[in-house]
């Protein structure tokens, strides 16, 4: 009895601590909550957002009911933050009132839309579903009108608007019971059959049995549907699978270090490809030939192995022509020979397209420079990357060689870090002076987080990131003093905090990331510390014991991004993602559950961590490889693939994408947040970053 008894006062004790943990990351990141953009939602408000709520899930179904429509009645002349609403309710009660035709097309006229456009805001993304309920109506009313009628021109024109919804699957019941009802009227059914072939041929979609025989077809549309068999799912499914059997057989081939067959049937596949490329998706076959030279290259046959990437450079689409030029160096790296990247680079003109590559390729490139002893090539296409993706793992590591070229010791590595980092902070304006659309924006984006709405909630957050200046402040003199840069600044980094705020991490470092891409957003300290928050830092201190806690947050933040409730698709859980079975050989009466506690879960997950960094003598790539892709595969990899000591290369053979993503992605954040712990992130060269000494005050 006493084991069972000892187990419950340790998980008392872990909740408690837990608990305490919580509290002091909270004061630790106030600066994430103490945010002008945190509001409360009103009474008014959430009563407005739950009739909300009601009323769309009404128009998905393609309903429309009376009461939820005069349920919005009672807000019109009260003060309330969803007042951009207004028009929607006025619009929703004509269309209850339609009687005729000519009351549907003064109430239900649609406002143009490109199918499938960008949505930025929630009146726009309400109107769409109005608009998708008065296109149902519109074939329900049309499927009730004497089939011997003449279409009118504001039929068809109707009609022509709405085709492109139709042709892509939009009430398609109702529009195969129109097509049926004008069946015997052959002059007025081939109006609405041209209009929506137009739209099949245009986006060449095939469209489904019970449309088909219900059309009338034009020879235009035969010759479509004769040229474009790959429409037909049971062709492409052919197709398909065969180009997969050939490659398979070819990477099979490969792995029993039959190089010629390998070759032989990849260029079938290849060639079967060319000739039926209509029916397969190309990236599909680029790679499974990229597996095949992939596999030959790990059995020692390089040259079969350029052969092959070249092949499946040959059919990259535009998505993988920076993958595809990569390969070409791919063996070339592994085996340190840059004279032979040379050759390629100058081959095919990557440095001339250097801008269009990914920054993966982009530092290849520049280390080739540097290595063939171009060191003015080399470095000022360092800076590029620096410059173009400051926040990508080939970011940090073009940073730190140029940081060890500096051999003189004449650039301080304040100076050399501001190459990345901004010195500038962003503005901060006072609250009060921002204008009301943006204060009830923020209302509402309160009203659906507290109900949990999350589609609403992102809705608001994006209208929000798209605001003009005049429309985030109310001074006008403010507006003119302010640069387009520092109002981006200012909006993006609030809605950061906000998130923060909430431990909404994944969403605020997705909008982050995509600011960055969009050059919305400068990288500087302040927004850093937004993006690498110290949640349970302490906690994690207390079971580092000789590991170093950066590390520990920095796997933290990659696998859970601090949810303790988070779980994978394959079942691990908690802020270290730790898969239940591994837990167990730690603790073999710990349950799944109990995995969700903080103090529970780190305390298991730094002892895993710490036992990889031992097993495999401090290799930071090995270790870190091995807890996302287990460690038996590793063994596997160090027998079978990795060729190199040096770690670039390493990583740059890791199997797995994921897995190569995954170290790099958690070596940047060690980065990341090595700078916000004051240490020197220069201090050791690049290779020696990758070995970690376990030691009671471990540093990289």
């Amino acid at each position: 009895m006493l084991r069972p008894l000892a187990l419950l006062i340790f998980l008392i004790g872990c909740l408690n601590q837990a608990l305490a943990t919580t509290k002091l990351n909270s004061s630790e990141a106030a600066w994430g909550v103490d945010n002008p953009f945190q509001v409360a939602p009103l009474a008014l408000d959430l009563n407005y957002g739950k009739d909300i709520e009601l009323l769309f899930g009404e128009l998905s179904k393609n309903q429309l009911k009376k009461k939820s429509v005069d349920n919005l009645k009672k807000y019109q002349n009260k003060l309330h933050s969803f007042s951009v609403l207004n028009t929607t309710y006025d619009r929703l009660n004509n269309i209850l009132k339609i009687n005729s035709q000519d009351t549907f097309y003064s109430s239900c006229s649609i406002v143009p839309r490109v199918n499938g456009s960008f949505v930025e805001s929630l009146s726009t993304r309400i109107n769409i579903s109005i608009d998708k309920y008065c296109r149902f109506l519109f074939v329900k009313r049309m499927a009730e009108l004497s089939a011997n009628m003449n279409f009118s021109s504001r039929d068809l024109a109707y009609f022509k608007e709405a085709s492109p919804f139709f042709s892509t699957g939009e009430n398609q019941p109702e529009l195969v019971a129109l097509l049926k009802h004008f069946k015997s009227n052959a002059t007025e059914l081939e109006k609405l059959s041209n209009l929506l072939i137009e739209k099949y041929i245009e986006f060449k979609v095939k469209p489904p049995t019970s449309v088909l025989t219900n059309l009338k077809v034009n020879s235009q549309f035969t010759r479509f549907l004769q040229s474009n068999l790959d429409l037909d799912d049971n062709s492409t499914s052919f197709f398909q699978e065969e180009l997969i059997r050939l490659t398979r057989d070819a990477q099979e081939a490969a792995d029993r270090a039959d190089h010629i067959l390998a070759k032989s049937l990849i260029t079938n596949a290849v060639t079967f490809y060319n000739k039926n490329k209509s029916f397969i998706y190309s990236h599909r076959a680029w790679n499974g030939i990229i597996l095949t030279g992939k596999a030959l290259f790990y059995k020692g046959h390089d040259n079969d192995a350029l052969d092959v990437f070249a092949l499946a450079r040959s059919i990259a689409d535009k998505e993988d022509v920076s993958e595809s030029n990569f390969y070409l160096i791919w063996p070339h790296i592994i085996n340190r020979n840059f004279q032979a990247i040379r050759v390629v680079i100058e081959k095919n003109n990557f440095e001339k397209n250097f801008d269009n590559y990914d920054s993966k390729l982009q530092y290849w490139i520049a280390i080739t420079f540097l290595k063939n002893g171009d060191t003015k090539k080399g470095l000022a296409l360092l800076n590029k990357i620096i410059i173009s993706s400051p926040y990508s793992f080939y970011s940090i590591i073009s940073l730190k060689e140029l940081a060890s070229q500096n051999k003189s010791g004449q650039v301080s590595e304040a100076d050399i870090l501001s190459k990345l980092i901004s010195k500038d902070e962003p503005l901060e304006y006072p609250f009060d002076k921002t204008s009301l659309e943006l204060k009830n924006t923020l209302r509402r984006y309160a009203v659906w987080n507290k109900l949990g709405n999350d589609r609403f909630a992102t809705l608001e957050l994006r209208s929000i990131q798209y605001l003009s200046k005049a429309e985030t402040f109310a001074d006008p003199d403010l507006v003119k003093t302010i640069s387009n840069q520092a109002h981006k600044e200012y909006l993006i980094i609030n809605i950061i905090r906000l998130l923060n705020g909430q431990k909404k991490y994944v969403s605020s470092f997705k909008i982050f990331q995509d600011s960055l891409d969009q050059n919305s957003l400068s990288l500087n300290y302040k927004i850093i510390k937004f993006i690498f928050p110290l949640n349970y830092f302490d906690l994690i201190k207390k079971n580092s014991e000789n590991l170093d806690p950066l590390i520990v947050i920095s796997l933290i933040r990659q696998e859970s991004a601090f949810n303790p409730e988070a779980k994978s698709g394959v079942g691990a859980k908690g802020l270290m993602q730790l898969m239940p079975a591994t837990a167990r050989r730690f603790n073999h009466r710990i349950k799944p559950r109990h995995l969700g506690n903080p103090e529970v879960n780190v305390a298991i997950g730094t002892k895993y961590l710490r036992q990889l960094f031992e097993r495999f003598d401090g290799n930071l790539i090995f270790a870190l490889a091995s807890y996302n892709a287990g460690e038996n595969r590793i063994d596997r990899w160090r027998k079978e693939i990795f060729r190199s000591s040096d770690p670039l290369s390493t990583i740059e053979s890791i199997p797995y994408e994921e897995t190569r993503n995954y170290v790099k992605l958690i070596y940047r954040n060690n980065f990341f947040y090595s700078l916000l712990s004051n240490r020197s992130v220069f201090g050791t060269p690049l290779e020696e970053s990758f070995k970690v000494t376990l030691s009671t005050n471990s540093k990289r």
